[in-house]
């Protein structure tokens, strides 16, 4: 096989990002070793003045104020849910080509009085605790509400796909105006129980930092109350960030190629 310039600029982005990918993924091992020498358990969400200021890993029953939906939807309340609501637009490119798509409402449409038109997308979440503790913004946001709602045969007339709510699903003739409507939400029954690895603040909870750059601050839907749960998770997370990784230096390899065999191409064709 021919050295050629491009091959060896390649060979070298690739093995720098290998390189920064393995540090990183080090720096990450070491991270959780920390993790798990100065963590805290907390089981039933007890609430103790003095873990103040320290790492606790808070597991019990989720608690709330309130269950939340929307208006539309029948008997139904949970902790956390989210509504996306999606036209079906013409949309004009830079080009001036006419396509279209799904585009997200996230503006009222003016004029309008039909309710399936004037909702918009948004997010509802309660007053949610563990114990005696209670989750802030930031951890009510870390929440997973992942599960689809799709319980209800029709939706502002609008029939379930099992994932999502519009005029007919299975028809590949989309008209300009079509509405999908797509719920999500957290799974109560599924999830009852919460765990938080954070610091202590007072009844709730703030990031642990690591370094300057890097803090901790998870919310798992389930109980992680020993050492053994707790490493198990990290190491999840370990996984996640290598399969990451390398996947984006397979990524630049294969861009890499296709440029090598593209440039080399065009040459040929110059010729």
């Amino acid at each position: 096989m021919k050295l050629t310039k491009g091959k060896i600029i390649l060979a070298i982005i690739v093995v720098y990002f290998a390189i920064f990918a393995v540090i990183n993924i080090n720096k990450e091992k070491n991270y959780n070793e920390d993790i798990l020498k100065k963590v805290v358990y907390v089981t039933n969400g007890k609430l103790d003045k003095k873990n103040e200021g320290k790492l606790v890993l808070v597991s019990g029953k989720v608690e709330y104020d309130k269950l939340v939906t929307f208006d539309e939807l029948e008997d139904f309340g949970t902790i956390k849910i989210s509504r996306t609501v999606e036209d079906y637009v013409k949309i004009v490119d830079e080009s001036n080509e006419t396509h279209y798509d799904w585009n997200e409402r996230k503006v009222a449409l003016e004029g309008e009085t039909d309710p399936l038109k004037t909702i918009l997308s948004e997010q509802k979440v309660s007053k949610v605790n563990i114990g005696e503790y209670e989750l802030d913004n930031k951890g009510l946001d870390l929440i997973k509400a992942d599960r689809y709602y799709s319980a209800q045969e029709l939706v502002y007339g609008l029939p379930t796909t099992g994932i999502s709510y519009e005029r007919d699903p299975w028809e590949e003739n989309l008209e300009e105006g079509d509405i999908r409507l797509t719920y999500k939400y957290y799974d109560l029954k599924k999830h009852p129980y919460m765990s938080v690895l954070a610091v202590q603040k007072g009844n709730s909870f703030i990031p642990y930092k690591v370094d300057k750059k890097t803090e901790v601050y998870q919310v798992f839907d389930h109980k992680v109350d020993t050492k053994s749960k707790l490493s198990k998770e990290l190491k999840i997370n370990v996984k996640k960030t290598t399969k990451g990784k390398f996947l984006f230096i397979l990524m630049i390899l294969c861009v890499g190629v296709f440029l090598i065999i593209d440039n080399n191409k065009s040459k040929k064709e110059a010729k």
